[in-house]
């Protein structure tokens, strides 16, 4: 139905992956490795299709840094729904299209929790990141960044 569109969705998929990174890269410019850490977590949070693989690169990636872990302010409903999704993911895949048993909108269903697991790590890595050169926050304050 809208095959005259298919190359300018292919060019706004790859753009916006690619322009995204540029504010990652400036931002964290004194930390080089965290921001490949965040580029590599940007380019596996807007695939077009992404795979268990390319989120499982970015979690694993997140030990290089201990220094983030405590700043960390959602690890564990994060975890969940990582574990959520790829318990579910195979399970709805072999239903749908091994078994011909199932429905497509469940699968469809546990890629947008597969998704929401991805952008709250990533999110929750980019908080952390920003946190980490300010310390520990004392009781009774907050941080905000402008």
């Amino acid at each position: 139905m809208f095959d005259h569109f298919r190359n300018f969705f292919l060019m706004v998929f790859t753009a916006f992956a690619t322009i995204a990174t540029i504010p990652l890269t400036l931002k964290f410019q004194h930390d080089p490795l965290y921001a490949i850490y965040l580029v590599i977590g940007t380019i596996s949070l807007f695939k077009s299709y992404p795979t268990m693989a390319d989120s499982g690169l970015f979690l694993t990636l997140i030990s290089i840094f201990p220094e983030v872990w405590p700043h960390l302010r959602h690890p564990l409903p994060t975890v969940m729904w990582h574990l959520y999704a790829s318990t579910l993911l195979p399970l709805f895949n072999n239903l749908w299209l091994g078994q011909g048993t199932g429905n497509s909108n469940f699968f469809y269903a546990a890629t947008l929790v597969f998704g929401v697991a991805n952008g709250a790590a990533f999110l929750d890595s980019v908080w952390a990141g920003l946190a980490v050169p300010y310390g520990e926050i004392k009781q009774g304050y907050s941080l905000l960044q402008i």
